[in-house]
Parts: C-alpha cells; sequence; structure tokens
C-alpha cells in the first residue's frame, strides 16, 4: 500500500525562483552565534562570493570544503576559506 506523505511538495513562488544570493557563507554550528564576525567578512566579498570558514578537525572535513571551494570556483564563485580561530 502506498503511504502518502502529509504535505504536499508545491513549486515555490516565482520571485523566489527569481531571487539571486548575493553571497554564501560556510561556517560551523558552532559559530552561529558569531554571526556578526563571519558576516561582515562575507558582504565584504564581490558579489557571488563564498566564504568557508575551515575548522581545526583535519579529517574528512577538510577534503570535503576543498571539494564545495573548487566547485564554487569552478562555477566562477569568488572563494575565500578562512581558519577557525581568525573568527
Amino acid at each position: 500500500m502506498k503511504q502518502l506523505l502529509p504535505y504536499r511538495i508545491v513549486q515555490s513562488p516565482k520571485a523566489l525562483r527569481r531571487a539571486k544570493l548575493d553571497n554564501i557563507a560556510l561556517v560551523p554550528a558552532s559559530l552561529l552565534f558569531q554571526k556578526g564576525k563571519y558576516q561582515t567578512i562575507a558582504n565584504n566579498l564581490p558579489g557571488r562570493g563564498v566564504l568557508i570558514c575551515e575548522t581545526n578537525n583535519k579529517e574528512r572535513i577538510s577534503h570535503i570544503l576543498d571539494s564545495v571551494a573548487a566547485f564554487f570556483r569552478q562555477k566562477g564563485h569568488v572563494v575565500k576559506a578562512i581558519p577557525y580561530e581568525v573568527i
């Protein structure tokens, strides 16, 4: 028997689909309380800029962040990676 979802998935509003993001900030959850600090850094990036905060943990996550940075650079974004200690 096919189970239905309790909600409907519909297309987003046209204005939201046309919206363009200015900058993207990828930071660990432990820095969410310091939003003002990394937001000013991200806002000073040129349009379509990406701010990536590198963590102290140099295991799998650093490889993933490097792949994400390479992807954004390939798509034409300006990527700035900063260490965790700076913020």
